[in-house]
């Protein structure tokens, strides 16, 4: 009986998905996982399916960011252009002055960054300072490098090394108020239970989200990537 009610389970399944996917059934974009990802929805349990979906589609991922407040121009793929295993496709440069200096970033690592600025970083920021968060302190993205502190010197390529991550090393609210992963990410005050919420934040929308609890290499920044595995630390 267990069998039969899961396979019945399945079959009933499968004709829904395709109704949905076939537009045979009607129901919201923000429910349908085809649908294109709006990043002003509110995140909820298929979020993560459709952020990697439109991550993994040049078009698709172009169109999202475009709705996006994030200031950016597309740049020309690079690829392997300054060493093996270095370089970029299907970036894009960020230009923003919330995220001032500009950068150069993988549009699906662009496209976790507006999620987790809007839907993770901006909310926490009100409820700890009842401030916004006015600009992104980072130390960049694009580096042609191998992985560090983690016994993988020289043995494989960073995502740095692809613009497919960026390292963020603080924040500074709207009244000026400045907040530092190396001064504060240990301290007792609501500046450590930002940052934690922060960091907590970013494992929804990025694949990799590292920071000093990972590691010695880590202590002063979260490093945020698109990359193949999944690690939240």
């Amino acid at each position: 009986m267990t069998r039969y009610l899961f396979a019945l389970f399945l079959v009933v399944a499968g004709v829904a998905g395709w109704a949905v996917h076939s537009g045979r059934v009607d129901i919201p974009p923000h429910w349908n996982p085809w649908a294109p990802l709006n990043v002003a929805d509110p995140p909820h349990w298929l979020t993560g399916y459709k952020l990697q979906r439109t991550a993994a589609d040049p078009a698709l991922c172009s169109a999202a960011l475009a709705g996006s407040t994030l200031t950016h121009t597309g740049v020309a793929d690079n690829d392997n252009d300054t060493g093996d295993g270095c370089g970029w496709n299907g970036a894009v440069r960020v230009n923003d002055a919330r995220l001032a200096p500009a950068f150069t970033l993988t549009c699906g690592a662009a496209l976790s960054l507006v999620m987790w600025e809007r839907h993770a970083l901006q909310p926490a920021a009100q409820t700890h300072f009842g401030q916004a968060v006015e600009h992104i302190e980072h130390v960049g993205s694009y580096a042609c490098r191998n992985v560090r502190g983690t016994g993988g010197e020289g043995k494989r390529r960073s995502q740095h090394a692809t613009a497919n991550a960026f390292d963020v090393t603080g924040f500074r609210l709207g009244n000026g108020r400045q907040i530092t992963l190396v001064n504060h990410w240990n301290s007792d005050g609501p500046e450590a239970a930002f940052l934690r919420e922060a960091h907590d934040g970013a494992c929804r929308f990025f694949k990799g989200a590292m920071g000093p609890d990972y590691n010695a290499a880590h202590q002063d920044h979260f490093h945020l990537d698109q990359g193949p595995y999944r690690i939240c630390r």
